[in-house]
């Protein structure tokens, strides 16, 4: 009779020791699995800031370019405006004289 308790007394054990070992395997699987989540989100978000970044960048670069061109452009208008003050100039320097004048 003792051999069966014993017996049963050591299945007992074994069976708590392996449900502790699994309840540790879960433990850790389940802490493993949050640790990749985390990183996974981490990765994600990192790799979203960088393509903000670099979009954020693009832009900067075609608001520049187009920046750049309006102040050729500008340049170029200015430039366009004085020759034709210059040819102009005395002409209207004299209709003006005339009509004074001439009132």
């Amino acid at each position: 009779m003792e051999n069966i308790i014993a017996s049963i007394l050591e299945i007992e054990q074994k069976a708590k020791e392996r449900l502790e070992e699994a309840e540790k395997k879960k433990n850790q699987l389940i802490a493993d699995a949050k640790a990749e989540q985390e990183k996974l989100i981490k990765d994600k978000i990192k790799e979203a800031d960088e393509k903000l970044d670099k979009m954020s960048m693009d832009e900067k670069k075609k608001a520049e370019e187009k920046l750049a061109e309006i102040e050729e452009n500008t340049k170029k208008e200015i430039s366009r405006l004085d020759n034709v003050f210059e040819k102009s100039r005395k002409k209207w320097e004299d209709e003006i004289f005339s009509a004074i004048i001439n009132v």
